[in-house]
């Protein structure tokens, strides 16, 4: 895995994928935000980057010779 930021489970689920994985959905409980704010939905720039980050990350992992 080469990519550290908002990539890195896209990277994984197609890695995992191209391997003949299975992927299974596991249900989770999740908590409330208490403190903070979201880099990425929080502000305009920070969901462009988010966006491409992700985008970058699919066209790499698909262009890679399985």
């Amino acid at each position: 895995m080469k990519e550290q930021t908002y990539g890195w489970n896209l990277e994984m689920q197609m890695r995992a994928a191209r391997s003949g994985l299975r992927i299974l959905e596991v249900p989770v409980n999740h908590r409330c935000r208490t403190g903070g704010e979201s880099k990425v939905s929080g502000t305009l720039r920070g969901t462009f980057v988010a966006g491409t980050r992700i985008f970058a990350t699919l066209l790499r992992v698909a262009m890679e010779r399985a």
